[in-house]
């Protein structure tokens, strides 16, 4: 029973490490909320948590898709996550996971821009096997 309990807190101690602090909208810096706005001005169902020390990250919904977008707590925007269709995957990345995992099943994928400068990443997760 004792090393059930232990299991259990251990559990508990990794499942709490994980969670994110919620941030209420009136808890945002002005420049995080400023630059948000200004950035995703059409964005509806918004939930803000705290990344890390130097980030927060807004999840909200865009032209009906999944969008998260991170910032720092000057107002610079990050990056921004935002699920598509695995039928949108540009052809070498469709190309390079069914290359290297054929028969992957296709689960979540994102789109992912980190700056101007650099054009998208893409995330993809695939069940192989079960």
């Amino acid at each position: 029973m004792r090393s059930l309990l232990s299991l259990a807190c251990l559990y508990f101690s990794f499942a709490t490490i994980g969670c994110s602090q919620k941030i209420t909208e009136k808890d945002l810096p002005a420049p995080v909320k400023t630059a948000f706005n200004n950035k995703f001005p059409g964005a509806t169902d918004i939930k803000w948590e705290k990344e890390n020390t130097k980030e927060l990250e807004a999840n909200f919904k865009m032209n009906n898709a999944d969008v998260s977008a991170n910032f720092g707590l000057d107002g610079t925007w990050v990056e921004t996550e935002t699920t598509i269709p695995s039928s949108e995957l540009p052809a070498a990345v469709t190309n390079a996971v069914n290359t290297k995992y054929p028969g992957a099943v296709y689960g979540r994928t994102e789109k992912i821009e980190k700056s101007p400068a650099v054009k998208y990443f893409y995330e993809v997760n695939i069940t192989v096997n079960g």
